[in-house]
């Protein structure tokens, strides 16, 4: 089973998708399911799933801003403030019946660190994310594999044309997502795909950039 647990939506303040089209986007390539992970947001779950419909797994989630780092809470409808600590942030996403996932740990700017991630109980880390570089990802997975924990890959999509550059495998037939978040929590998952390359490093670049400036130089 292919999954994709990294999407942005038009509710996320630096995409325009709107998330029946990532969904349509995500079947046409052959995924049987997708996370949709706004930026401390949880309003496109539901435009999500009624465009899914049955047979494609729409997984409720949000990319969640810690005061270190960025935080992948899968498997949640609610929204989990900003701005809290590391293990405040965990522990609310697991009090609400979700996975906390460590996301794109290495990444300047937006990543946890490494001594964020080692001290905090993370179910999983993301070790293939398809908008970082691929240093970053590598230690990302040496350090998941340390630690003993699972690993999950995203595309860590904006735009369409990004949706599966990474994506997860979960053994076994398609599935719900009980069994989904279950499989994640006991490290049954597998990751594959791209990392970021020099022309996406530019294009990236130039975006965070040009958005953080137009933000006040407020961080997502």
């Amino acid at each position: 089973m292919l999954l994709d647990l990294h999407n942005h939506t038009r509710y996320s303040p630096d995409s325009r998708v709107a998330p029946r089209d990532l969904v349509a986007v995500a079947r046409r390539v052959g995924l049987q399911g997708v996370a949709i992970t706004d930026h401390n947001e949880v309003r496109g779950i539901r435009e999500a799933e009624e465009a899914a419909g049955d047979g494609f797994l729409v997984i409720p989630a949000s990319e969640v801003s810690s005061r270190e780092g960025h935080i992948l809470a899968l498997g949640v409808r609610e929204r989990v403030p900003r701005d809290l600590g590391v293990a405040e942030t965990v522990g609310r996403i697991v009090a609400l019946g979700g996975v906390p996932v460590a996301a794109h740990p290495y990444r300047f700017w937006s990543g946890l660190g490494e001594e964020s991630v080692r001290s905090n109980a993370f179910r999983a880390h993301e070790t293939r994310n398809g908008r970082t570089l691929r240093r970053g990802n590598a230690r990302a997975s040496a350090l998941a594999k340390s630690m003993g924990v699972g690993q999950v890959g995203g595309s860590d999509s904006h735009f369409l044309g990004e949706v599966a550059r990474a994506v997860t495998s979960v053994n076994g037939g398609p599935m719900g997502l009980d069994g989904v978040l279950q499989a994640i929590g006991q490290g049954r998952t597998k990751v594959q795909g791209l990392d970021r390359g020099l022309a996406g490093t530019a294009k990236y670049v130039t975006k965070c950039v040009s958005e953080w400036m137009m933000r006040g130089m407020e961080r997502i």
